[in-house]
């Protein structure tokens, strides 16, 4: 019998077991152990929830909700994700590959035609097409490994909060696990976001509204360590360089009925 009963117990197994056990690649596990829905789509996303289900024998509805409701709240910001889960493979890569290995042997057999019939000796417009060739084949290559790749979609708060470098005096909140960050400037209005798992220092000389996609966080402020264990989105207000936890409804009231 599985020990997993909830998601959260989930996020203990870890990534590298559950890959072992359903087959999911590591880098998409951990996408879903850290929450990161503006990286899936939604067709992918509910297919490893279903396999996550079968696999471990637990109820995953209230993150299917949880997914749903940031896609309403986000979609409209955030490009729409390709599903790899039963899409037919595309043969734009092939035609690429086939038309650039051409043009690579027109180039090249063009260049030792061309040496062959001027000198004996390779001349500086022979070389300039052999290196042309080089070139091509090299950048070739790169467009291959980029439509491969996945889009990674994240804004990074520069003007709000320092990843990765910490003060003793300072407001910081250490991510357990990799989490989604969106944070509003109430002086200016000003929203940013990233997906981080460094530590995030928040500037205490503003005033922020700070969105967490889960709450599994340790918070270091001037009034002491504070431990959160909550799975579910948490919401906070900082003032003054004081941080304190805000319920939804108190949230939108102060973001003018806004969830983000």
């Amino acid at each position: 019998m599985s020990k997993c009963q909830t998601f959260e117990d989930l996020q203990s197994y870890g990534a590298e077991k559950i890959h072992e056990k359903t087959h999911i690649s590591r880098d998409k596990v951990e996408l879903l152990l850290t929450k990161s829905y503006g990286e899936i789509g939604r067709v992918q996303f509910m297919g490893f929830m279903s396999i996550l289900e079968r696999e471990f024998g637990i109820d995953l509805s209230t993150v299917r909700a949880e997914y749903s409701e940031y896609w309403q709240e986000h979609g409209e910001t955030l490009p729409p994700k390709e599903s790899v889960i039963l899409q037919p493979q595309s043969n734009t890569k092939q035609k690429w590959v086939l038309a650039g290995g051409v043009l690579i042997a027109l180039l090249m057999g063009g260049g030792y035609l061309l040496q062959s019939f001027l000198s004996n000796e390779p001349r500086a417009e022979v070389m300039n097409l052999n290196s042309l060739s080089t070139v091509a084949a090299t950048t070739l290559s790169e467009e291959n490994v980029s439509l491969a790749e996945e889009s990674n979609v994240s804004e990074t708060a520069s003007q709000t909060a320092s990843v990765g470098e910490t003060n003793a005096t300072a407001l910081t909140i250490r991510p357990l696990y990799k989490v989604w960050v969106g944070m509003i400037d109430l002086g200016s209005g000003v929203k940013t976001q990233q997906i981080t798992g460094d530590p995030i220092v928040v500037d205490t000389t503003k005033n922020w509204l700070i969105v967490l996609g889960h709450g599994r966080v340790e918070i270091d402020s001037s009034e002491g360590k504070q431990i959160l264990k909550e799975k579910e989105t948490v919401r906070f207000v900082s003032e003054h360089g004081k941080l304190q936890q805000l319920s939804r409804a108190e949230f939108l009231e102060r973001n003018g009925g806004k969830n983000w």
